[in-house]
C-alpha cells in the first residue's frame, strides 16, 4: 500500500512540475516576443537606443531562460535562437536594417518553441 502511494505521489509532483514547466515556458516566450515586437517599433521609430536596451533586455531573458531549460528541451532550436537574438544585437549596433528581419524571424522561432513544448499528440511522438 505504501509503494502505492509513493508512486501517486511522485506522479502528481511529475505531473505538476510539467505543468509548471508549460506555464513559465509560455510567459517567458511571450516576453521576450513582446520585447522583440518593442525592438522593431523602437527601430521603425528611429529610437535605436531603445531597440538597443529591448534587444539586451530580450537576450538576458533569452539566455537565463536556455540556462534553466538546457538539459529537458530540445538544443537545436534554443542555439538557432540564441544565434538570430546574438545577430540581432550586432546588426543593431550597426544600425542595419536587416536587423528588422532577425526580428522577425526570431520572433517566429521563438514562438515555434513554444508551440513545439505543449503537450499534444504529435509532439509525444
Amino acid at each position: 500500500m505504501k509503494r502505492i502511494v509513493i508512486c501517486c505521489i511522485i506522479t502528481v509532483l511529475i505531473f505538476a512540475s510539467g505543468v509548471f514547466t508549460l506555464i513559465y515556458t509560455s510567459s517567458v516566450t511571450g516576453n521576450i516576443a513582446r520585447e522583440l515586437r518593442q525592438l522593431r517599433e523602437d527601430f521603425l521609430s528611429g529610437d535605436t537606443e531603445a531597440a538597443k536596451a529591448a534587444a539586451q533586455r530580450a537576450g538576458d531573458k533569452w539566455e537565463s531562460f536556455r540556462e534553466m531549460h538546457f538539459l529537458t528541451v530540445d538544443n537545436g532550436h534554443a542555439l538557432e535562437i540564441t544565434m538570430t537574438v546574438k545577430r540581432i544585437q550586432s546588426l543593431l549596433e550597426k544600425e542595419d536594417e536587416e536587423a528588422l528581419t532577425e526580428c522577425e524571424v526570431t520572433i517566429e522561432l521563438i514562438e515555434m518553441y513554444g508551440d513545439e513544448q505543449l503537450p499534444d499528440f504529435m509532439n509525444i511522438l
